[in-house]
């Protein structure tokens, strides 16, 4: 489904590289910042990594970043600052250095379960791996994230909206483009070949070519 987005608050180290290394072979969007100011306010983040490398917990810098964003928080500690985890509400969990890369992951799944919102179906569009996030306009093909223009997006969207039929070359130029429009069908083939191009593999073949009439995806959900 959803691939949830991890971010590293750490400095970079050997270390922090191979956890974030692990993170995205997981199937998570995981990256490294070296500080607070390189976190945008509008950036969708569903669990923050801290590194902790001093005496003391910066927990005035946690409360920031928490407070108005919902993002789960997991501090990767030295012992010597056991006591502030204790007394802090806004950390959510934390494990302790040096740390055993499978039981942080245990740590991070369940974090993100507890995070996760209540699905609704209604929420979400689906051709066998193909699985579009209607409310974070997102599409994933068998997890993995994929980067389409808008023209693209709203053409694999009415074309899973109809799974099964096919759709003319004429309807997807109304329906997308506009009445108005004045590109002929080679418009609407350009743009089949490109969203081909990113959601399709030798393993995936989601869209169906029907000869002389246009497209459809398949209903079998191959």
């Amino acid at each position: 489904m959803k691939s949830y987005r991890i971010l590293v608050l750490a400095r970079e180290s050997e270390a922090i590289r191979k956890l974030t290394n692990t993170l995205v072979r997981k199937g998570y969007l995981s990256y490294i910042v070296s500080d607070e100011e390189h976190l945008s306010e509008n950036e969708p983040i569903d669990l923050l990594l801290i590194e902790v490398e001093y005496e003391t917990v910066d927990l005035d810098m946690i409360k920031r970043i928490k407070q108005d964003r919902e993002i789960k928080t997991l501090i990767l500690a030295s012992k010597n600052v056991l006591q502030d985890l204790d007394s802090d509400s806004d950390i959510d969990d934390f494990i302790v250095k040096p740390y055993d890369l499978s039981e942080l992951l245990v740590r991070v799944n369940r974090l993100l379960r507890k995070n996760k919102p209540k699905e609704r179906p209604e929420d979400y569009l689906k051709a066998g791996d193909i699985v579009i996030d209607l409310p974070r306009c997102e599409v994933s093909v068998a997890g993995r994230v994929v980067d389409l223009t808008f023209t693209e997006y709203e053409l694999l969207k009415l074309l899973i909206s109809e799974k099964g039929h096919v759709l003319t070359r004429e309807v997807l130029l109304n329906k997308i483009w506009g009445y108005d429009y004045f590109g002929g069908d080679r418009t609407v083939d350009v743009h089949i070949t490109r969203l081909r191009s990113k959601i399709e593999d030798p393993t995936h073949n989601f869209i169906e070519t029907v000869r002389n009439i246009g497209y459809r995806i398949k209903a079998d959900d191959r």
